[in-house]
């Protein structure tokens, strides 16, 4: 999984200059930004511009200042702060989560642009070859080698392609607005870093360890413990009756229920992933043999050329072939 697993609503900015490779193509951002811009420097500020994140810190910063208050009160009950103290760790939990998805989305933004890039130069150079089929076609027409339904077919297959490369080209900047709106872009974006990067997967012991950090398993075993505060402070023999301290006992019941019950299915989850996490190495694996394997073959055919046994077009063919290989195992990265 690549940048190390990393708002909903997405506004499209003003249309961008349309942009060429992933090292010089985008374009929408602060000018301070690092130079190329890198995952880990786009999710951080993805994180500082998310108005989740914003609202998070604020809600965390009013819960804050409410424990503080009730800690400061000698009247108040044991419910009430614990109910205080509970309110803070699920504001820290929301600012978590919205940092995480924050991330997470700019990721998948940054990714999807280095995409979209390479989609702009594979239809370029399908382009390119069909360009040069359609110019051999009249070629051979005027020789009386091909018909005029040849030259026609030659003819729409170069359309077609110029109508790809319209497409990709728009994709790419519809990608690169994208990725500006999650980044709070206002100038010019800088290059992209798309070095490889598959930082190490967690086991699924690992993964097990920190589940009692999932915002939601969190969350039902505060309700437990609130649960349980709360059936103590009513389970007071002839003072409470029986009938309240019986429902204080199911609420506690009910609680410890959903709590095992969101751990189990959690440890299910994580297995499950990880088996997805196998199951995409093997992809990516997959898909960088066949990168060795175009490379090699661009290769032989470049010596072909040379050896003026083959003609310029089957050398660019090679070449095209290389760039989906490679287009192929960004995307099983990703």
């Amino acid at each position: 999984m690549p940048y190390r697993y990393l708002p909903v609503a997405l506004f499209l900015l003003a249309a961008l200059s349309t942009v060429g490779s992933a090292q010089t193509s985008v374009s929408t951002l602060s000018s301070d930004l690092p130079s190329p811009l890198t995952p880990d420097h786009a999710t951080e500020l993805a994180a500082e511009a998310s108005v989740d994140v914003r609202t998070a810190r604020l809600d965390l910063d009013a819960a804050e200042r409410d424990l503080a208050r009730v800690e400061a009160d000698p009247t108040s009950l044991r419910v009430a702060l614990l109910n205080a103290r509970h309110a803070v760790d699920a504001a820290n939990d929301t600012l978590r989560n919205a940092s995480a998805n924050a991330r997470s989305s700019a990721a998948d933004a940054f990714e999807a642009v280095l995409e979209a890039d390479d989609r702009v130069r594979i239809a370029d150079a399908a382009q390119a070859i069909a360009r040069i089929e359609a110019n051999a076609a009249a070629i051979r027409l005027e020789a009386g080698a091909a018909t005029r339904s040849d030259v026609d077919r030659a003819e729409d297959a170069v359309r077609s392609a110029e109508r790809d490369v319209r497409d990709a080209r728009q994709a790419l900047e519809l990608a690169t607005d994208r990725l500006a709106v999650r980044l709070a872009a206002t100038d010019e974006l800088p290059p992209l870093d798309d070095a490889p990067r598959v930082g190490p997967v967690p086991t699924t012991e690992d993964a097990r360890v920190r589940l009692g950090e999932n915002a939601s398993l969190r969350a039902t075993r505060r309700s437990a413990r609130t649960a349980t505060a709360q059936l103590e402070a009513v389970d007071v023999a002839f003072t409470v009756p029986r009938s309240e301290i019986e429902a204080a006992r199911d609420r506690l019941a009910s609680a410890e229920l959903r709590a095992n019950d969101l751990a189990s299915s959690l440890d299910l989850a994580v297995r499950q992933a990880r088996n997805a996490v196998a199951a995409a190495e093997g992809r990516l694996e997959s898909a960088r043999e066949q990168v060795a394997t175009a490379e090699e073959d661009l290769n032989v055919q470049e010596a072909r050329f040379e050896a003026g046994s083959i003609a310029a077009i089957d050398l660019e063919r090679s070449r095209l072939d290389l760039l989906r290989r490679r287009a192929d195992e960004r995307t099983a990265r990703h």
